[in-house]
């Protein structure tokens, strides 16, 4: 059972999701029936699975918002901003509500009163349809008070497919359904298609119903009970009273029905008062939802029937929710994997075995197809994870009294899902921030000359085996004067220290730094920006700001690919091999005096007239250094940075598996992991940007 919760949460969340996005798209008011379509659909999908799970309370309290809704979707009532902005605490409440019923928690009584009142300003809307309804019968003076009564009643006739039981759901759920929306009043089985005990399937359903049903529901809130198995039915749907209907239904079924639904005391004699003598052979092609079931679902019924008639064989693509610690063991085992088969490579090119060697080879190429396939399930688009970011930059926005506009970007980039992750909290506090300090009052950008509706833009793009992610906007920018000034008064710099403009803007990442003339409960502690800057760096990433006055700021964010298997290249320097991302290497050469320059007592290297700096890695980590020994270069890019790394020996390529080295090597400068070699020696992973930002530094 924990399972089917855990499945029900997901989908709920991953629904409320989708309504909260389409809330916030729609929360000045619109009318455009996409978004209302999803809105509504979210309601719906959230009663049905928690009617499956008989939470009562939810299916009770989502079915008022559904019933809204489908007014809004029938034009009788207007999603405007105060509407849009009830529903979006309807989406908080219900999820809420969702949480503490998959814990198996009951209701605080902070959430009850909160679900009343929800449930009062949500019933005022239907109240004033109701009112409306009742001005009209009392009009209608032909309607009596016995019509009004049969009105309530209905004539479901339900068949289900054999297959019925793949399609996830159980006849019993289904008249679930119906007892929350009305009475059932007469039911009859209809069992002439059951088989003799020794030819039964029990993976398959044989048995069909005839039954009344009492409700006030519309027929389309009826048929919606089978929006999920609208393919795996033959349903018929009519009002009692619809004579017409019923004779039509008696025509068209194999079964003796009338004798049936007399015998059961649904109809009486009289309802067939026409005697149907003459009895037309149903076309094949029709079937008894056909003048029930709206247009679409109609389509779907014949085209069903017509598939049996022509089978068809068609490809179908499933997705499959997989809990993704399954995914992280099986990278670790892939990693392992990597690891034997580089044992197995060394052994080989040792003994001189060739056969082994062809081995090897072929187990390489088919270990380096499976890493790819195993690491892009772990990928995923980034749009899932910042359009939950809308909610925060409305919420925050209008805490603040601002007006912004949120503009998400390059959505369908991929990134591994951890790293994602990791990301989520490090983006609130800069998207936060870019609102609080970024983006002025709308009185104060009037009077700048702007439009009073500020811009915060979130993007995110690949670059040279990276992942760039940027946070701009067209604010006041950041006065590098007043941020220097609070460095000097905190200690974090000394007063006559010399700093660019962005060593000052990058300021603002140190710990208590904050600029805001008062605190709030949204930034200005001087807390969350030092935890931005330490949570990228964990994540092998670099972070720059850049600023203009009266025209915004822009945070650019690097980050690798992924943290759990990367292409390297393997170097050695003094006594110790190293590995370097391979997409970070543009090239490599052998060092001679002709190439070698020094400027201002920095080494440096001509490489076809551009000046790039050195850093000998044997002298950064005070490697024992030996005469005559052949010098090469490795020279890595990343961003718009190059330079070139001196090494003794290049041995070239190859998978490597990232591991964590602990912590009593994690202020090694410039070393991000470890990997094991097919020898069983250790490599040490380079940490390109952080020797890139050492080797600036010496140069300047």
């Amino acid at each position: 059972m924990q399972e089917e919760l855990s499945l029900f949460y997901e989908d709920a969340t991953e629904q409320l999701q989708i309504m909260e996005n389409a809330l916030l798209d729609a929360k000045d008011g619109t009318e455009d029936m996409d978004k209302i379509g999803e809105i509504f659909r979210a309601m719906h999908t959230i009663k049905g699975t928690a009617g499956m799970f008989e939470f009562d309370s939810i299916v009770s309290f989502t079915h008022i918002a559904e019933n809204i809704l489908d007014d809004v979707r029938s034009g009788n009532t207007k999603l405007d901003s105060n509407l849009s902005t009830l529903f979006m605490e309807v989406k908080d409440n219900t999820l809420q509500m969702v949480e503490c019923c998959v814990k198996e928690q009951e209701f605080p009584n902070e959430l009850n009163l909160q679900t009343f009142d929800l449930s009062k300003q949500l019933s005022s809307f239907l109240e004033q349809e109701d009112e409306t309804t009742i001005e009209v019968n009392i009009q209608d003076e032909t309607q009596n008070i016995d019509s009004v009564k049969n009105d309530d009643l209905w004539h479901i006739s339900l068949r289900f497919d054999e297959d019925f039981f793949n399609s996830g759901m159980d006849t019993i759920s289904i008249f679930r359904f119906f007892n929350k929306m009305g009475e059932i009043q007469i039911n009859t089985a209809i069992t002439e298609t059951i088989p003799n005990i020794e030819n039964i399937d029990c993976l398959k359903t044989y048995i069909g119903f005839e039954f009344d049903f009492e409700s006030t529901c519309s027929k389309d809130e009826i048929l919606e009970i089978f929006e999920f198995v609208e393919d795996d039915v033959e349903l018929e749907v009519f009002k009692h009273s619809d004579t017409k209907t019923l004779k039509e239904l008696v025509e068209k079924k194999e079964e003796n029905i009338k004798e049936i639904l007399i015998e059961s005391g649904a109809f009486d004699e009289s309802s067939f008062q026409e005697n149907i003598e003459t009895k037309v052979e149903p076309k094949k092609e029709l079937v008894v939802a056909t003048s029930t079931l709206p247009e679409t679902t109609t389509e779907k019924t014949v085209a069903k029937t017509e598939v049996k008639n022509e089978p068809e064989v068609t490809n179908k693509s499933f997705s499959l929710r997989v809990d993704s610690s399954k995914v992280d063991l099986l990278i670790n085992k892939m990693g392992e994997m990597v690891i034997q088969n580089a044992k197995l490579m060394q052994l080989a090119e040792q003994n001189a075995n060739e056969d082994l060697e062809e081995v090897s080879e072929g187990m390489s190429s088919l270990l380096e197809e499976i890493r790819e396939a195993v690491m892009n399930i772990r990928m995923v688009q980034v749009k899932d994870s910042f359009v939950k970011f809308k909610r925060i930059v409305n919420d925050t926005a209008k805490k603040l009294g601002k007006d912004i506009e949120f503009i998400i970007e390059g959505a369908e980039t991929e990134l591994d899902k951890s790293v994602v992750e990791k990301l989520s909290d490090p983006l609130v506090h800069m998207l936060r921030n870019s609102i609080d300090h970024g983006v002025e009052m709308p009185d104060i950008r009037e009077q700048k000359g702007k439009n009073p509706k500020g811009t915060v833009y979130l993007r995110a793009f690949p670059d040279s085996g990276s992942i760039i992610i940027e946070i701009e906007d067209d604010g006041a920018g950041i006065n590098k004067d007043v941020v220097l000034k609070k460095a000097i008064e905190n200690n974090v710099v000394s007063e006559n220290v010399r700093l660019t403009d962005k060593e000052i803007y990058k300021l603002i990442f140190e710990a208590g730094l904050s600029t805001a003339q008062e605190v709030s409960d949204i930034s200005g502690r001087g807390v969350g920006m030092d935890v931005v800057k330490r949570n990228i760096q964990d994540l092998r990433g670099t972070i720059d700001v850049n600023s203009a006055t009266n025209k915004g700021s822009k945070i650019t964010i690097r980050l690798p690919l992924t943290l759990a298997i990367i292409d390297g290249f393997l170097v050695q320097a003094g006594n110790t091999k190293y590995i370097i991302p391979l997409d970070l290497i543009s090239e490599c050469m052998e060092l001679t005096d002709e190439y070698k320059t020094t400027i201002d007592g920095a080494s440096t290297i001509n490489v076809r007239g551009d000046v790039l700096p050195l850093l000998d890695i044997r002298t950064f980590y005070n490697e024992e250094i030996y005469e005559n020994i052949r010098r090469n270069v490795v020279i890595v890019k990343y961003g718009n940075y190059k330079v070139g790394l001196q090494v003794d020996e290049l041995y070239g390529s190859q998978q490597t598996v990232i591991k964590p080295l602990g912590d009593i090597f994690e202020n090694i400068p410039g070393i991000s992991g470890g990997s094991i070699l097919g020898t069983g020696e250790v490599a040490l992973i380079f940490d390109i940007p952080k020797l890139l930002e050492y080797r600036i530094k010496q140069g300047e």
